[in-house]
């Protein structure tokens, strides 16, 4: 049997699923991305013709699909939020970007270090890689439209969404500073030295800068045509193209790609936010949005497929309760304790701090590192980190949207 024709049939019931899973699953407030997973568990154990991992990922394939998947999450987590939220509505997530997310790292650095046994950059690379949470598996949990100044969610949906936008570039250093410890046996002053002002400062500043520029350049320039000419723009491509834009500049000029995309979806809307006026030309959401739930069907297959596959099978008694914990208690804890303080309900702060999903961005990270790095015996991390998304979308795949149900109901 020709395996083009088998492929050709995976593509089209793949392409079917993304269509129809998302609004049936809604019926039942489950994610649509466990029945996908398994799926992919299925296709594997058919011997489909898929380059599935044995057991391992095949790091630059599983890199470069991951990255494509996490900036689309990322520009369209840009584009929905926009300009409309005010430095105090701000506030929240960057508590979470601010206190959540490096106390996250510290514990389980701690943990690997000193009760796994990892050795340091190891350790670090862990902290690095499950530090941030996904944009795209959270995308069902975030918020679902364009945001206005007039109607605009600032509550669980929105801090789930700027958290996740913002945390995805802001581990990268993190993951950097691993890279170097891992070529070296200690890491000296010059390390430190080039580390921040090379790795934090520059790549996260001039990432910024870009995104900022291209967002505004592309709100002006539409603003400036006439409505007749505007009219004749082929919308559906517009975010999709100001993402590569800004990715593949940021990371030409040796910055962070991630950072860059997001606020170039922010600023893409600069214009109708000052000016209050209706513009056509804005990107369009829902493209890139099919887009984005396009590839995350294929990411969860292939994620099935390597469940099956034996992507666990360095997995230890002490790691599985790692995993678990880090989960459904070390995230829960220190994103209560970071909201703490904040005028959001008793409630609102459970499910923000609870629904910190792990997923794409974490694999993209650790397969960057090991492509980059020189770690020593890095299969039980990839174990970890499978294990971790893995109970990540099915703890919150079964609860998150039964908890958004409940909130929305007082």
């Amino acid at each position: 049997m020709d395996t083009y024709f088998i492929v050709l049939l995976i593509i089209g019931i793949t392409s079917l699923l993304a269509s129809f899973l998302p609004v049936i699953m809604k019926r039942f407030k489950i994610s649509f991305t466990i029945p996908i997973l398994l799926f992919g568990g299925i296709l594997y154990y058919i011997s489909a013709p898929l380059p599935w991992p044995n057991p391992i990922w095949q790091i630059d394939l599983t890199l470069r699909f991951s990255e494509l998947v996490v900036i689309i999450s990322i520009m369209v987590a840009g584009l929905k939020i926009g300009l409309n939220y005010s430095w105090k509505e701000w506030r929240n997530p960057l508590r979470l970007l601010s206190i959540t997310m490096p106390m996250f790292m510290i514990v389980v650095f701690l943990i690997s270090y000193y009760l796994l046994n990892f050795d340091g950059p190891i350790a670090l690379l862990l902290a690095a890689v499950l530090a941030p949470t996904d944009p795209a598996l959270a995308s069902e949990i975030q918020l679902n439209q364009k945001q206005t100044v007039a109607k605009k969610n600032v509550g669980v949906q929105y801090n789930l969404t700027a958290e996740a936008g913002l945390n995805d570039g802001l581990a990268f250093p993190f993951v950097f500073l691993a890279i170097l410890w891992s070529k070296n046996d200690t890491l000296e002053f010059d390390q430190w030295k080039e580390w921040l002002s090379y790795y934090v400062l520059y790549k996260v500043i001039v990432g910024m800068l870009i995104g900022i520029v291209i967002g505004f350049l592309y709100s002006y320039l539409t603003k400036k045509m006439s409505r007749e000419y505007e009219r004749k723009i082929h919308l559906a491509f517009v975010a999709l193209s100001l993402t590569l834009i800004s990715y593949g500049l940021a990371e030409v000029l040796s910055s962070y790609g991630f950072i860059s995309v997001f606020f170039a979806g922010l600023f893409a809307h600069y214009h109708k936010h000052t000016s209050n006026e209706t513009t056509e030309s804005e990107p369009s959401l829902g493209f890139i949005t099919d887009t984005e739930k396009f590839l995350i069907v294929f990411w969860m297959i292939f994620f099935g497929g390597s469940v099956m596959a034996g992507i666990l099978n360095f997995i230890t008694l002490p790691t599985f309760i790692f995993a678990i914990v880090l989960v459904l208690v070390v995230r829960p804890i220190l994103g209560y304790i970071s909201l703490k303080t904040t005028s959001l309900s008793k409630k609102e702060r459970f499910a923000i701090s609870f629904l910190g999903i792990r997923g794409i961005g974490s694999v993209f990270y650790l397969t960057y590192a090991i492509r980059h790095g020189q770690f020593n015996d890095y299969n039980q991390v990839f174990s970890i980190v499978a294990l971790v998304i893995l109970t990540s979308i099915l703890i919150h795949g079964f609860t998150a949207k039964r908890i958004l149900f409940n909130l929305d109901k007082k």
